[in-house]
């Protein structure tokens, strides 16, 4: 029976890319993310657990590895420089997505000179009253602006900059023109499709809610002339992060969110390991953790019959999601 188990576990694979939720708090009160309702939970992870299980992924992944770390808002996590600088230390390439409005020159400077591989950096339009009116609190787009100039200033030993823009209708119009002024700048853009808002259940029609509807786009044949620019200019040698055939997808998904946009089955369970706020361990965010970071060890968890169980039910799921269509990996 060992040898079975052994025989089994051996042709799982190993994660190559780790999410990393280091808080669910937020100073912003965006429309499209409901993470700004978190007041504080006294399950949070910690910093020293953090090292801990960032520690033991050092002897359990084999190949390369990229962590990202995410929130909420990372950068309102006590002892967040430290773990940069641990990340850092371990030899990982790592990125950190932040809302930009915490960063000051020194703190910019400071990211900048600690190894980070990257660093998106929310911007959802050039137009100041817009991205405001998105991200729920005014003066944001000018500190994302100006956090993006220190960059540019200083990029330190930041590998790329980047900036990360969901598509949806308040800010269409202004899509190509941002992405025009990204490449003046030299530096990347990442796009993602509007999915349903953070903290809201799980509802498959949820753009027809009355309190959402506004996010989706009205004109579907627009959005899919946008998606097509972008397309061309990529060709053409724009900074554009996005793989085509992610792009592609992107149509799919505005011309019917209920059509399964992917030919094969999801690919998460695989090599995509996600670590919420509270440490527990998802293979994929919507379905049950597989255990959690503070009581359990990765190597034995990855391998776990649970886990098993969540990868089946991985491998039937036909529903779009954040992961199906924002996190494409080419096939």
């Amino acid at each position: 029976m060992m040898n079975m188990v052994n025989n089994k576990s051996d042709k799982i694979k190993k994660p190559n890319f780790c999410v990393i939720e280091v808080s669910h708090r937020c100073m912003l009160k965006c429309k499209m993310c409901y993470d700004w309702k978190n007041k504080g939970d006294p399950a949070e992870v910690t910093i020293k657990e953090l090292f801990k299980f960032i520690s033991s992924l050092k002897d359990f992944v084999d190949g390369p590895f990229e962590i990202n770390i995410a929130g909420g808002e990372p950068l309102l996590k006590e002892g967040i420089f430290d773990l940069i600088e641990f990340i850092a230390n371990q030899g990982f390439s790592f990125s950190m997505t932040t809302n930009a409005y915490l960063l000051d020159k020194g703190v910019a400077r400071r990211i900048a000179d600690s190894g980070l591989s990257f660093i998106p950096i929310s911007l959802d339009s050039l137009d100041e009253d817009i991205h405001d009116y998105l991200r729920g609190v005014r003066g944001v787009h000018k500190r994302a602006m100006e956090a993006l100039g220190y960059f540019i200033d200083y990029p330190g030993k930041l590998k790329n900059l980047t900036i990360q823009t969901i598509i949806m209708g308040p800010n269409l119009d202004g899509i190509l023109d941002l992405v025009n002024w990204v490449q003046e700048k030299q530096i990347a853009v990442s796009f993602m499709a509007i999915m349903r808002p953070n903290m809201v259940p799980i509802d498959p029609r949820w753009y027809e809610k009355k309190e959402f509807t506004f996010l989706w786009p009205k004109n579907i044949s627009k959005v899919c002339f946008v998606i097509d620019e972008l397309i061309k200019l990529k060709q053409r040698g724009y900074k554009i992060d996005n793989p085509i055939g992610q792009l592609e997808r992107f149509k799919l998904y505005f011309a019917n969110p209920q059509r399964f946009v992917r030919e094969t089955y999801c690919s998460l369970g695989d090599d995509i390991l996600h670590i919420n706020y509270r440490g527990d361990i998802h293979l994929c965010c919507e379905m049950d953790p597989i255990g959690n970071i503070k009581k359990e060890n990765i190597n034995k968890v990855w391998i776990s019959e649970k886990a098993g169980n969540i990868r089946e039910k991985i491998r039937l799921c036909r529903r779009n999601c954040a992961e199906m269509v924002n996190c494409y990996r080419e096939e």
